[in-house]
């Protein structure tokens, strides 16, 4: 007979995510508010019947339960927490236990100790919101950013061997591909531009027959959903297909050599891929039915994988970015993609960002931007236009603070002063800093941009 494992058991019931759980519904955090205080008082009459208030101890223990529960969820269920508290003095009261001596300062201090601990939890837990948006924000950019890296290292190596064959390179192709996403996105799809990103995906990785398919959820699990488009004779995609159930357990691409698919395997399917965005988010899978033997091979695979989750991302920001455009014809997409971001971050957690407007209307005017622009920040993102025939640059800092504004331009002007020899005011340079917080930089950047 099996023997039972209690310190497996014991470890489980008073490890950290037992007794402080990452994610707590709504009516466990309302349950907990009305137990704990309850749960407390309850042992304390059970511990000190002739003192169920603990007034008499050196410490007043049986305000921990409320200052519990300030400290995990803040000051209004702190505060709730501490009701029951004054429901145990009139019951102590009317069973005549209450001692003597007792007095209301054993209220006034517990309800402050509560009051503090709760202001303690509400500014914590909001820095620390802000602190994991921003972890989030960071790792979905450096997903973009490595993923656009390994597209241009392809599109390098493969524009140089099929130079003469093929026309274009792939960030050609790929610019038209965001484009087509952006401009029907007005048309509620759930696949804007789907049959370009097929064309791409003939030319670039030779498949014949393909097709593409939507994504839904249905509670904790993901079902296949409608063809959206295809491309030659490709055999239909069943639910139940394996290559399907590891693309989307793994949420990475699965081709029929790969060594997690069983030799039993039934699947008419030679690759499913999911369109997964950066904040992977699972839009859509592709089923290739056919491609040629010498293309299924892993620079192929990696290249097919990269394209589709640069097209997912373009999906899941194509309506906001095109709402921004529209506004601002001549922003970039990549401009606006992460203005979008920013603004969300801004209204969401209040992190904050600015843009710097730069106009440039001395005698140098042509000459200062173009410099400008070759030391560039990499964590900065530039827009470059014409306003009155002037050039502007408007420039994009994510989560730069006031005090990161004002180094940046600091940095630029004894640039400006040891290359050109003078200043913002000298050289003809209007500087228009926007901050997030403090107004809509959308209308700041129409108005400066109006001609």
């Amino acid at each position: 007979m099996p023997r039972f494992d209690f310190s497996g058991f014991f470890k489980r019931i008073t490890g950290g995510n037992a007794l402080a759980p990452e994610q707590v519904t709504g009516w466990a955090q309302w349950l907990e508010v009305a137990l704990i205080p309850w749960v407390a008082i309850g042992l304390a009459w059970l511990a000190r019947p002739d003192d169920p208030l603990l007034a008499d101890t050196l410490f007043p223990w049986l305000w921990f339960a409320p200052v519990l529960i300030a400290l995990r969820y803040g000051v209004l269920p702190g505060l709730l927490g501490s009701l029951p508290m004054l429901l145990n003095w009139l019951l102590a009261d009317h069973f005549g236990v209450v001692p003597k001596d007792f007095s209301p300062e054993y209220f006034f201090g517990g309800g402050l100790l509560v009051l503090v601990c709760g202001e303690f939890s509400d500014v914590w837990r909001d820095r620390n919101l802000r602190m994991e948006e921003t972890y989030l924000y960071v790792t979905e950019r450096l997903s973009r950013l490595t993923k656009r890296h390994l597209l241009l290292n392809l599109s390098h190596d493969r524009l140089e061997q099929e130079m003469l064959a093929r026309p274009g390179s792939l960030r050609d192709a790929l610019a038209r591909l965001r484009s087509i996403a952006i401009e029907r996105s007005q048309d509620q799809l759930p696949m804007p531009g789907a049959a370009g990103l097929l064309q791409l995906l003939s030319q670039y990785v030779n498949i014949e027959s393909a097709a593409l398919y939507t994504v839904e959820e249905r509670g904790s699990s993901l079902v296949l959903g409608a063809l959206v488009t295809r491309v030659g004779d490709p055999a239909a995609l069943t639910p139940n297909d394996e290559l399907l159930r590891l693309a989307l357990e793994s949420r990475s691409l699965a081709h029929i050599a790969s060594q997690d698919v069983s030799l039993e395997s039934q699947s008419k399917q030679l690759v499913v891929a999911p369109l997964v965005a950066g904040n992977d988010t699972l839009i859509g899978v592709l089923a290739v039915t056919r491609m040629p033997f010498f293309s299924l091979n892993l620079e192929n695979l990696q290249m097919m994988s990269v394209i589709l989750a640069y097209y997912a991302d373009n999906i899941r920001h194509a309506p906001d970015v095109r709402r921004v455009q529209e506004r601002l014809p001549t922003m970039p997409a990549l401009f606006a993609e992460e203005l979008v971001r920013m603004m969300l971050m801004q209204k969401k957690v209040g992190i904050p960002s600015h843009i710097v407007v730069m106009s440039f209307g001395g005698t140098q005017r042509e000459e200062i931007p173009a410099e400008f622009l070759r030391i560039k920040r990499g964590l900065d993102l530039y827009w470059q236009t014409q306003v009155k025939g002037q050039p502007v640059i408007a420039v994009l800092m994510p989560f730069a603070s006031q005090a990161s504004k004002d180094g940046f331009l600091q940095r630029i002007e004894d640039w400006l002063l040891s290359r050109f020899g003078g200043n913002f005011d000298s050289l003809g340079i209007h500087l228009r800093p926007i901050d997030f917080a403090l107004e809509d930089p959308l209308e700041v950047l129409a108005e400066l941009t109006k001609e």
